[in-house]
């Protein structure tokens, strides 16, 4: 498992975001379809999280435990490896 902690994530739509913008992207949430970027971009800024930490997880079994015993914000299945949304650093 790795934390990433962040002051702030964004959530943007990718359709209206320039390339190089597009490649800040950090997690598409599969609960939601919501795009979260660390980079806020005036345009596009639909929403913004602040305290939050992305758990990322190798073991699929970790990650359902994880989701089923925590409250979460977002999730995704959609990277190399599942992905939370939470708040807080620990």
């Amino acid at each position: 498992m790795k934390k990433t902690y962040y002051e702030s994530l964004y959530i943007l739509d990718v359709d209206a975001l320039e390339e190089d913008e597009q490649n800040n992207l950090l997690m598409c949430g599969s609960q939601n379809w919501d795009y979260y970027f660390h980079v806020n971009s005036e345009q596009a800024n639909i929403e913004t999280f602040s305290n939050v930490s992305i758990v990322e997880f190798e073991n699929i079994d970790d990650f359902k435990k994880f989701v089923n015993s925590n409250q979460i914000i977002d999730y995704s299945i959609e990277h190399d490896n599942q992905m939370v949304l939470v708040y807080g650093k620990d």
